[in-house]
């Protein structure tokens, strides 16, 4: 009982509109199963319109409410989630990473010019960018991709052996493909 007070309080210093904040109470209430999944098929219904209050939910420091705008996020699957989802790959909870994944390949082949980027950015230091960037790349790169971004998908398999030369190996397909 005590989390989602906390939970609700949090909600609160995010200065969404009171309309907002009592669809958001039901959305993390699972207690109430009906009024949760109606919450959700309400904000999934507002489409992209809704996005940028669940973006601003990936900053709370609670994983229900984290995993529960992912989860939004991934059934619109819009564009303008993708740099928001690629921050997500890193999250400390596994679930939301995989959703996070999950959404980038719902989003489709827009994911990988920005996931190519992160990975020149992060790549060398973040196992979980890494891990994520292996499972969308692999759904997402196909006969047609060049070979150097197949080559980054085998090179992404091999987890932690040659992580230091991703960031290179995404730099230079950055500067020969047209993504």
């Amino acid at each position: 009982m005590r989390s989602i007070v906390n939970e609700k309080e949090e909600l609160k210093k995010f200065g969404f509109s009171s309309g907002i904040l009592a669809c958001l109470y039901s959305l993390i209430d699972l207690k109430d199963y009906k009024q949760h999944i109606k919450a959700r098929k309400d904000f999934i219904k507002e489409g992209y319109k809704i996005l940028p209050v669940m973006h601003k939910l990936m900053k709370s420091e609670h994983k229900k409410t984290r995993k529960q705008a992912i989860k939004i996020m991934e059934r619109i699957a819009h564009r303008s989630s993708i740099p928001v989802a690629i921050g997500m790959l890193e999250d400390s909870e596994s679930e939301i990473r995989w959703i996070a994944a999950k959404a980038l390949i719902r989003i489709g082949r827009d994911t990988i010019k920005p996931l190519l980027e992160a990975l020149v950015a992060n790549g060398s230091e973040s196992y979980y960018l890494r891990l994520g960037a292996h499972h969308i790349l692999s759904e997402l790169v196909n006969d047609e991709d060049s070979k150097e971004l197949k080559e980054l998908v085998h090179i992404l398999s091999h987890r932690i052996e040659i992580h230091e030369i991703i960031p290179a190996k995404a730099l230079n397909i950055l500067e020969k493909d047209s993504l």
